[in-house]
């Protein structure tokens, strides 16, 4: 009866180590699993926000380019304007001298 407890312990230890065994092998694979998923959501991760950066850089250029353009538009009519109030005293001042050189 001895001997079949102290076989029915080892038995037990066996079953124990295998199972314990089995455990950490499992441990690892799960582990390993995390590790691949941490590393593709990260990619994930990165690839979005590389792509929505891209876009945000996009929208700003797109903006800037809208607003530059108004400015050069605004600009360019008082340019105008000046230079139509240049020639109207460009041809006043002509008219003076010519009545002058006249008189």
């Amino acid at each position: 009866m001895a001997k079949e407890v102290l076989q029915k312990i080892k038995e037990a230890e066996s079953e124990s180590d295998r199972i314990i065994a089995d455990a950490n092998e499992k441990a690892k694979d799960i582990l390993k699993n995390i590790e691949q998923k941490i590393k593709d959501d990260g990619d994930k991760i990165i690839s979005e926000t590389n792509l929505e950066a891209e876009s945000l850089k996009r929208q700003s250029i797109d903006v800037a380019e809208k607003r530059v353009k108004s400015l050069l538009s605004s600009e360019e009519e008082n340019v105008n304007k000046i230079l139509e109030i240049d020639e109207k005293k460009i041809d006043e001042v002509i008219n003076l001298l010519a009545e002058r050189i006249v008189k």
